[in-house]
């Protein structure tokens, strides 16, 4: 059986508050080990070059995650402010683009993985998918299941807003706008929860949320970025990293992990 219009905007009326996800998380994160939540706002790994193991604080996809944001900032506007349909359309293409790059971005995927598994009582991973990198479905698939046994909202959230099926067809445009519709071309009719197409004031509700969430997801470690600048030099002892470093700041804005 098709998984229907109806049905998925049913399933975004159940989503919890955006903001109050992400707020829980944040907290539950930073509550079980505070020092592990300032590595995820880092997004620190370890790297081994030479036989030797170096800490990095990857600048570059802190770059990926504040440009995002700024390009999403300006993407994210109301559909209503578009009256005429051929505009509208052209506006939601840019939301539908936004909706796909934002779940596949690497360091929004290792930011979430790593607060949900340290919201969930794990550590933290120094070379979380410098190994292999899941498929993106596979990930938001771990990611819920975890969150689920730790109780977090974030769990039903993305049960309510991430479809891979619509991400991947907007990823790879495979679907098209005709009338007051979005039908998808991956859709199986032999594969449950497979969706044929949503009525496009269902897919402006869908934006809404996850763009409600975005902003929150995104504010959020800007705040917690702040904070962690004027604690810095910032200690952490923990056993993953098997030994203390601090981090620190350069005037240039640069992060780094040095040994203490």
């Amino acid at each position: 059986m098709a998984f229907l219009d109806e049905d998925f905007a049913a399933r975004l009326e159940d989503a919890p508050d955006p903001s109050i996800v992400v707020e829980e998380l944040f907290e539950k994160a930073r509550s079980t080990s505070e020092e592990r939540f300032f590595c995820s706002i880092v997004d620190i790994e370890r790297m081994t070059h030479d036989n030797k193991s170096y800490l990095v604080c990857q600048m570059t996809r802190q770059w990926v995650v504040q440009q995002f944001a700024e390009y999403f900032s300006r993407v994210a506007v109301s559909i209503r402010d578009f009256p005429d349909q051929k505009d509208a359309d052209f506006v939601r293409r840019l939301h539908m683009l936004a909706y796909s790059q934002f779940w596949e971005c690497l360091g929004v995927q290792r930011l979430l993985q790593q607060l949900v598994n340290i919201a969930s009582g794990r550590e933290y991973e120094p070379r979380l998918f410098l190994d292999g990198r899941p498929k993106t479905y596979q990930l938001f698939k771990y990611l819920g299941k975890i969150a689920a046994v730790a109780n977090l909202q974030i769990s039903k959230f993305l049960t309510a807003v991430y479809s891979n099926q619509i991400r991947n067809a907007f990823a790879h445009s495979e679907f098209w706008i005709i009338g007051e519709y979005v039908t998808f071309q991956n859709h199986d009719a032999s594969k449950e929860y497979s969706i044929p197409s949503l009525k496009l004031v269902t897919w402006d509700k869908l934006f809404a949320v996850t763009s409600d969430f975005i902003e929150a997801l995104f504010s959020a470690r800007r705040e917690a970025e702040s904070e962690l600048k004027a604690k810095a030099p910032y200690r952490v002892c923990l056993n993953e990293f098997k030994g203390s470093f601090a981090f620190t700041k350069d005037e240039g804005g640069y992060w780094s992990a040095k040994s203490s």
